[in-house]
């Protein structure tokens, strides 16, 4: 708010000192410029309701970012270009013929979707809850989850030389998260993932970022949308 104050006072300078009408127009226009771009910097935190009781909320991401409950079309034909034969045979004994109508049911398993068009980046919020009978994870049993996450993509398809690296975050509403940060060739191209395992709210949540290798401002987006995602009681 600072710059605001800076333009108001040195426009009412001008206007003291007798300056002429488009010298005053002038210094209104940056005040107007200066005001607008301090409220889109103060927008509240978009809030969403993932499951009944459970509300996350974080800030607007930079354009061209954009969130959606439904999977992008980008990451369909993404999904639906590398599914496995066994994959495609379990979908049609569902009835499903079409390989981008079984990748858009398989991804609609996530709750939300955060995701570049331009880039191809993205990220997928997953809330699982526990089984009937299941103790809520320790600390502990979090940061395996988060080992074997990042060894796991060692043997997925398509992935090759996967190098990763585990370490503790932050995530609001929660008692302990882990974040996987692994960087490796998918189907051939440089590629940078973003793992967060963590529990609240009686459900183990999965928040997974992959773009493009180095991919710095998408990373930057995904960096300020951890820091301020939190997790709280939704409405319901």
């Amino acid at each position: 708010m600072s710059a605001i104050f800076v333009f108001f006072r040195l426009y009412l300078q001008q206007n003291l000192t007798g300056e002429d009408d488009l010298m005053k127009n002038r210094w209104f226009c940056c005040l107007l410029l200066a005001l607008l771009l301090a409220v889109s910097n103060m927008a509240v935190a978009a809030g969403y309701e993932v499951r009944p009781g459970i509300e996350i909320s974080f800030e607007p991401l930079a354009l061209p970012w954009q969130v959606s409950k439904d999977p992008p079309d980008f990451l369909i034909q993404e999904r639906a270009a590398h599914l496995h034969a066994a994959q495609l045979e379990a979908a049609r004994k569902a009835g499903i013929d079409s390989p981008e109508e079984a990748a858009r049911q398989m991804l609609k398993a996530e709750e939300l979707f955060l995701f570049n068009p331009e880039s191809g980046a993205h990220l997928m919020i997953d809330f699982s809850p526990l089984r009937e009978g299941e103790a809520p994870p320790s600390t502990g049993t979090l940061k395996a989850s988060a080992s074997y996450a990042a060894e796991d993509l060692k043997g997925e398809e398509g992935i090759e030389g996967a190098k990763s690296k585990i370490g503790k975050i932050r995530i609001k509403g929660t008692k302990a998260a882990y974040r996987v940060d692994a960087d490796f060739l998918m189907h051939g191209k440089a590629t940078r993932f973003i793992g967060v395992i963590t529990f609240g709210r009686d459900h183990w949540i999965y928040l997974y970022y992959t773009g493009p290798h180095p991919g710095l401002e998408d990373l930057a987006v995904v960096s300020r949308f951890l820091e301020g995602f939190s997790i709280a009681p939704g409405k319901n």
